[in-house]
Formats: C-alpha cells, structure tokens, sequence
C-alpha cells in the first residue's frame, strides 16, 4: 500500500539553516573590523600628532609643541583608549615636562623671569622624578637670575626677596655661595642708595648696613662698610633721628658710634653730641592742685647737691643754672644743661630771702629733672 508524500504549505522558501550560520558569523566579523579599524586611526593620529610636537619642540616652538602634546595626551590618555595607545600618552606626558622645562630655561635667559617661573613649576609638577629635579634646579638658577637683574635696577627690596628664594630649590647648596655675595651686595647697594636720595635718609641707610653686617659679616662688603660708611651712617642718622624726636634712636646710634668705631672721627663727634647742652624750659606753679602761675621768680637748677639734715640741702657742690619765670610762670635756661640725672629745682622765696624746694620725705626732694643727651627737656615744678 502506497503512502501519501508529507505535505508542505505554499509560500517563500525557508532558509537552509547553515545559510543562516554563515549570515550569523558575517554580522559580527564587521563589528570586529570596524572596532580594529577606530584604534588604528586613533593611533595614526596620535603618532602623527606625537611627531609634530617633538617636532615644534626641536624648533624652540614651545607654546604649538605643548598644544599638540595635549592633543595626544587627551586621545591616548582616556581610559578607553590607554589599553592599545598608554605608550603614546607616556611619551605625551614626558614631552609635555621637557617642554616645560626647555621653555622655562628660555624664558629666563630672555630675562622674562615670571613666566619662566611658571613654566619650570609646571615641569616640577609633572610627576617625573628627573624632570622635577631639573626643575627644581633651573628654578634655583631663575630665582638668582632675577634678584640680580632686580637689583641692577635698584629693585633692592624685590631683588633680596627673590635672592632669598634660591634656597629653597637649591638643597645641596651649589648656589649657597654666590647667592650669599648677591645678598650681600644688595644690602650694601641698598644702604647706599639711601644715602644718594635728596634729602639723604640715613635711618634707613643704617638698617641695611646693620644687616649687612649681622648677616654677612665676612664679606668684603660689611668690612669696607665698618671702615667707613657705617660709622658715618650711625652719626648722621643720629642727628636725624634728633629731627624726627626720636631721641631714643638718636642715643642708641650715637653710643654704638662711640662703643664700636671709637678711632673715628664719627665717634669724636658723637661724643661732643652726647656730651652737648640740651634746652631747659618749665612752668613754675603754686601746686597740682591750684595751677596758679608764679610770676617773676627766679628758679635754679644744681646738677650737684646733697641732703645735709632733714628738709636741708646743699647744692654748692657743682655747677647751677637760673632762669626767671615770665607773667605765665614759665622759665628757659637760655644756653642750656649739660646732660645729667637728678638734678635739683629750687626756687627763691622772698619771705625767707633764699632758695627752697618741698620734700616727699625728710631727705627726698619732689621737684628733680634728668637731662637726656640729645634731648630737650620739660618740666613743671610745684612749689607746695
């Protein structure tokens, strides 16, 4: 008995099922071509972009060679791409440090020091080890660069703080030596300078001779300034301290004088200074309570004196000045008191027809008065 053949419906062919295999393997071959080909292009134009830096870079173009070495590094540096491309980005970032630094040693020698700076920072920054140890180093040749060139200028204030920027890029001191002679200069300079201006400033001019010689002793520049100009800075500055009424700094500067250049002429003169006569002026009053005037009275000023017994003095021991007070009470000793402490003020009393003065106690007078050198005095005196 014959069997019927299987039927099978009308309508398209079906595939064979290995046709439809071979489609399955086609549709992922391209993607794996197409993601080959993404890298291979990614890396041309890293490796082109690589070769014009090196190439600007070779020219002195620092500012194009960077640009082109951050191209590569943007592009072969992303996660995504570092796996094929890290050896292209390396050679990028160590580009970009030697380019920093190259710049920055240009930039220097062209005497454009703060760019310079900023470029040799970058380099220090840039994670390499030797390339922040060259730019630390150039950073220490760009900071002593600049504080000569400043002061040069008579930038002398700009110039010691750059000077005094060496040090710290420059550990194992190869500038310690140089930078020490620039300072040195520089305060010398400076010191001078001061004393060039119209009116001469000696206050200051003594400020960095004084540094000069605290800091660096046994440079040529402080001996030549102890031999000369110090000492003739400390006495004009004196008088100009006196100007100011800085009495104080006035007797400082002309005691170191005497002290410490005593073989000068400086110190001859400063001596007669200290040792001159200082105006005396004063008020003579009935007492703090009643501030009354005392009228046409003489008063007298004993630089020697002596308790002799209770409320009794003696002041027949040395030299005394008299001054008569005018219709306000107030009196001057015309040509001065020498300098001196403690010195007695007595005034004459016509009742008793001699000279007297109050008593805090049985042998310590109220009304006394130091003569400062230098200085002018005040004062008011109280006669009960």
């Amino acid at each position: 008995m014959s069997q019927a053949a299987p039927y099978t419906p009308a309508g398209p062919e079906q595939p064979v099922r290995r046709r439809g295999r071979t489609r399955l393997l086609l549709a992922p071959l391209g993607v794996v071509v197409v993601l080959l080909a993404v890298p291979g292009g990614a890396y041309a134009f890293s490796q082109n972009q690589l070769s014009r830096a090196q190439a600007a870079e070779a020219n002195s173009a620092y500012a194009e060679a960077l640009r082109d070495y951050a191209a590569v590094e943007s592009l072969a540096g992303n996660p995504a791409a570092r796996v094929l491309l890290g050896e292209l980005a390396d050679r990028a970032q160590i580009g970009t440090a030697e380019t920093h630094f190259l710049w920055g040693v240009q930039l220097r020698q062209q005497g454009k020091f703060a760019e310079g700076e900023k470029q040799l920072r970058a380099a220090v920054k840039s994670g390499f080890a030797d390339w922040g140890a060259r730019g630390n180093g150039a950073l220490a040749d760009l900071f002593y660069a600049w504080g000569k060139a400043l002061v040069g200028e008579n930038h002398f204030q700009a110039g010691i703080d750059k000077y005094k920027q060496v040090a710290a890029f420059d550990p194992t001191g190869n500038l310690a030596a140089s930078t020490e002679a620039g300072l040195a200069t520089a305060y010398a300079d400076f010191a001078q300078w001061y004393t060039l201006q119209q009116p001469a400033d000696y206050p200051n001019a003594l400020i960095w001779y004084h540094n000069l010689v605290k800091d660096f002793p046994d440079s040529p520049e402080a001996k030549l300034a102890q031999a000369s100009a110090l000492p003739q800075t400390l006495y004009s500055a004196g008088l100009a301290f006196v100007q100011q009424l800085k009495y104080q700094e006035a007797r400082d500067a002309m005691t170191e004088l005497v002290q410490n250049y005593p073989k000068t002429s400086w110190a001859t003169q400063a001596k007669t200074a200290l040792a001159a006569k200082q105006p005396l002026t004063g008020r003579l009053i009935i007492s703090d309570q009643n501030p009354t005037p005392v009228a046409n009275r003489l008063v007298r000023i004993a630089t020697k004196w002596r308790i002799v017994k209770a409320h009794t003095y003696d002041d027949s021991g040395g030299p005394t000045y008299n001054a008569t007070t005018d219709a306000n009470g107030n009196f001057s000793v015309v040509n001065g008191i020498p300098p001196g402490q403690n010195y007695l003020i007595t005034w004459w009393d016509p009742a008793r027809k001699t000279f007297v003065t109050t008593f805090l106690s049985d042998n310590v007078p109220v009304n006394t008065i130091s003569i400062n050198p230098l200085e002018p005095a005040h004062t008011t005196v109280a006669t009960s």
